[in-house]
């Protein structure tokens, strides 16, 4: 389990670090408590992913490149009991969600994409995140990333 957290906190801070160098807004609300998450799934009788419960313990609300990916606090998919509906790609075009069967995260649009695991989903993120910091500074936007952040 701690390694599970640490994957999801290390890749929460490359998120944010690399948000706050690209001039689209950000943000992250504070985490979920353990009470907060706990009587959710009581409540719904379903069982949050440990990497997806992870990230809730870091922020219960993000929204990175002005909005075009949210991730937020679970909620029952109205359209198929199957799914549990965490967050958009896209400013809504995509949906994310787990599955509260297998646990499997997944995005649904045009069509549908399976992710190894919410850290996978995460990697996608951050390679966007990366795409747009080029789009902005062109190469060197490692230089001004390093700059502000170290060589880490």
């Amino acid at each position: 389990m701690e390694n599970i957290i640490q994957r999801v906190l290390d890749d929460f801070e490359d998120i944010n670090k690399i948000s706050s160098i690209l001039k689209c807004d950000y943000e992250f609300d504070p985490p979920a408590s353990s009470e907060e998450i706990s009587n959710w799934e009581k409540e719904n009788n379903i069982r949050i992913p440990d990497m997806y419960k992870s990230w809730l313990m870091l922020t219960k609300y993000a929204r990175i490149m002005d909005g075009q990916i949210e991730l937020f606090f679970p909620e029952i998919s109205s359209s198929d009991k199957e799914d549990v509906y965490i967050g958009s790609i896209g400013c809504g075009s995509d949906n994310l969600y787990f599955s509260k069967n297998t646990g499997v995260f997944y995005t649904i649009g045009d069509e549908k994409e399976e992710y190894e695991d919410f850290v996978d989903f995460l990697a996608h993120v951050y390679i966007r995140l990366e795409a747009e910091a080029e789009d902005e500074f062109g190469d060197n936007w490692t230089d001004i990333y390093n700059d502000k952040f170290g060589d880490e």
